[in-house]
């Protein structure tokens, strides 16, 4: 009896260990902001920028986009945690579930940090799985590889954003695109020459049937302009709304 007290007593004391490692991986959102920046990587007018929009969008539609970077998940899995923090956030509309999450770690090391685009149910249609996979690919791990972080989340940003916004028919405030030759990535560029040789090569070669060649997306860019030191950072921000989110997102390594 006494052994099987002790072995209780054990397997408790390392479940309730284990819940409150796990509870204090999940930090407590930030007042007044959409913006959680605790690994500190993004500079004031970029969170400035990201909140205004965030604000903008939160006001005419009453989506709510957060973007939070963090220094690690403690080994937790990434989609799972970004959807856990959607729900006890409370990100979006209660009624709706339209909240966007954008989160990323930082602490881990190149090719082992998080990053990961979680949405709430009723965004999944205008925002699935495969579209934000491919945000990911072609906005944030072109520049976040470089080292530019601020750039990766707002072209991220740029591209929910402007999903969101026409899910809504939204028509206020939002972000500008870059032209296609500054917002093109260097290995977008150099795989599109390639591709090009293949068909010149097809066709001299008599190769009527090569590739044929599909028009090219115009890929994310910044965000014009921004708002000076006296911007709207959370002046009508009015708390979460207490949405919710069944799993849908997409995450990448970078």
């Amino acid at each position: 009896m006494n052994r099987f007290t002790w072995l209780f007593a054990i397997v408790y004391f390392a479940f309730v260990v284990n819940i409150g490692v796990t509870q204090a991986a999940m930090p407590k959102p930030m007042e007044n902001t959409y913006i959680h920046d605790f690994a500190n990587v993004l500079s004031t007018p970029v969170e400035d920028e990201l909140n205004h929009y965030s604000e903008q969008l939160d006001n005419g539609t009453g989506a709510e986009i957060m973007v939070v970077t963090l220094d690690s998940l403690n080994g937790q899995n990434a989609k799972m945690f970004a959807t856990k923090m959607i729900r006890e956030w409370g990100i979006g509309d209660k009624e709706k579930n339209n909240g966007v999450l954008i989160l990323a770690t930082f602490g881990q090391g190149e090719g082992n940090n998080d990053v990961v685009i979680s949405v709430g149910q009723g965004l999944e249609g205008a925002l699935p799985d495969g579209k934000l996979g491919r945000i990911l690919d072609s906005a944030f791990y072109p520049y976040a590889s470089t080292g530019e972080i601020g750039k990766a989340f707002q072209t991220t940003y740029a591209e929910v954003f402007q999903t969101v916004a026409q899910e809504y028919n939204w028509d206020g405030d939002k972000p500008e695109q870059q032209d296609a030759d500054e917002s093109m990535p260097t290995w977008v560029f150099i795989l599109l020459i390639i591709i090009v040789l293949i068909v010149i090569t097809f066709s001299s070669n008599g190769g009527g049937g090569g590739p044929r060649s599909r028009g090219r997306r115009g890929y994310p860019g910044s965000f014009g302009g921004g708002f000076g030191s006296g911007g709207s950072r959370g002046g009508g921000f009015g708390g979460f709304g207490g949405g919710s989110s069944a799993g849908g997102g997409a995450s990448r390594k970078f």
